[in-house]
């Protein structure tokens, strides 16, 4: 027999064996999925972390960009009218009736809200108004850009400066187009002006808001909490910006009102956290209780690698901030695709409907989240433990039910308006 015979031969007794034993592959493959299919969630959620080599951050990017004429803060400010109003609602006709609808009711801030305290929320007005009044302190732009015209590292001396002026985290990233807004849209004065940013690189932010102040969502509190932190992230962006420029960069700050970027999911690429079924970053040791802030430029960073702290598949198990929610804004259900990626949907528009109604910015999908506690020892042992361990998150949900019961807001629903 020569030898191509032979390995034919051999060829064939092989094909014949692998046909014979392909019926009992099979058996054995539905034997073991029905096995599995019988298993308590936590025990599933924990085979399927395995396979898949433990947690992993999730970094899904949308398809296309977002105008900013399109998010709610900005679709909030046009003006019945106005030229920008006029144009924005020939443009997207089905969104006018309930975006009048909610314009229609108190400001954020006013007196007639539902939870307007005249000791409390005067606090909020002032940091909001000052912001645009910041100006970076002329010594400490002078000494940070020595530093960094001397630095081998310069992104290090960056992180050391957002960390002095009061920043918990910072990271660096590369800016994704997918993340630049294409047209500007919080104010009349600039409506439909493209976002001209050509900036590869950014520097991400968080700053950390009081826990005790945040326990008293949805009221005052909550606000001028809010508007402090975002006064600090001004300030911080805004002198980072001007070291850079003074050392010879490009640079922008990006701020309340003034963003040219998306800045959650850049705070994701930037390695701070994952984002949550409240679609709001969580961060560790933090959880939901920050603000973002960044600063774009054209000095070349080295980028920080996104992180997994386990919330993406904890949040699958937990829907705590969705019902608790009082307008009822957020799933309890799987995620969607959403322009491309698949993320747990918010109503924006129920959601901005009762923080009218309330005049604040509620934060109960903050304050609930888990993750939220205080930065303690024991706190962030469990935070460890989530992130190590997801297929124990039913027993880590007992125990934070048991220890800090937090019933859902129904006396605080909406006043007749969903939103829709």
């Amino acid at each position: 027999m020569s030898r191509s015979d032979a390995d034919g031969s051999i060829a064939n007794r092989l094909s014949r064996r692998l046909r014979t034993l392909e019926p009992v592959r099979q058996a054995r493959e539905e034997s073991l999925a029905a096995a599995v299919a019988g298993l308590p969630e936590w025990a599933r959620s924990a085979l399927a972390t395995l396979a898949r080599g433990g947690n992993r951050p999730i970094t899904d990017r949308p398809d296309g960009r977002v105008d900013e004429r399109d998010t709610m803060f900005a679709r909030a400010e046009r003006t019945p009218g106005t030229e920008p109003y006029e144009d924005y609602y020939e443009r997207r006709p089905g969104l006018q009736e309930t975006d009048d609808r909610i314009r229609g009711k108190p400001d954020l801030g006013s007196p007639e809200a539902l939870y307007y305290d005249p000791a409390v929320t005067p606090a909020a007005d002032h940091y909001f108004e000052s912001i645009e009044d910041i100006e970076p302190d002329p010594a400490v732009v002078e000494e940070w850009v020595g530093r960094l015209e001397n630095a081998d590292e310069p992104h290090r001396v960056l992180r050391d400066l957002a960390d002095a002026l009061g920043a918990v985290d910072v990271g660096c990233t590369a800016v994704p187009r997918e993340y630049v807004y294409t047209e500007k849209g919080r104010f009349d004065e600039n409506y439909g002006e493209p976002v001209d940013l050509d900036h590869d690189h950014a520097v991400v932010f968080l700053v950390e808001m009081d826990f005790d102040e945040m326990q008293a969502a949805p009221k005052a509190p909550v606000i001028r909490e809010s508007a402090r932190q975002y006064y600090r992230a001004a300030r911080i962006a805004k002198t980072t910006a001007a070291v850079l420029d003074d050392a010879g960069y490009d640079a922008r700050p990006q701020y309340d009102a003034h963003y040219e970027v998306v800045l959650p999911p850049l705070a994701v690429e930037a390695g701070l956290g994952e984002l949550g079924r409240n679609n709001i970053l969580v961060a560790d040791r933090y959880g939901s209780r920050v603000r973002i802030g960044a600063v774009t430029t054209d000095l070349a960073l080295p980028s920080d690698d996104p992180v997994s702290l386990g919330v993406e598949r904890f949040c699958r198990h937990c829907k705590r901030c969705a019902t608790r929610c009082p307008s009822q804004a957020l799933t309890t259900g799987e995620k969607v695709d959403v322009r491309g990626t698949e993320k747990w949907p918010t109503d924006d528009a129920r959601c901005y409907s009762f923080w009218r109604q309330a005049g604040t910015d509620c934060a109960i999908c903050m304050t609930t989240c888990p993750f939220s506690h205080r930065d303690t020892p024991l706190h962030n042992a469990v935070r460890r433990g989530i992130k190590w361990a997801p297929w124990l998150a039913p027993v880590f949900l007992y125990f934070d039910e048991l220890l800090y019961d937090r019933s859902p807001m129904d006396e605080l629903a909406p006043d007749g308006d969903d939103g829709s």
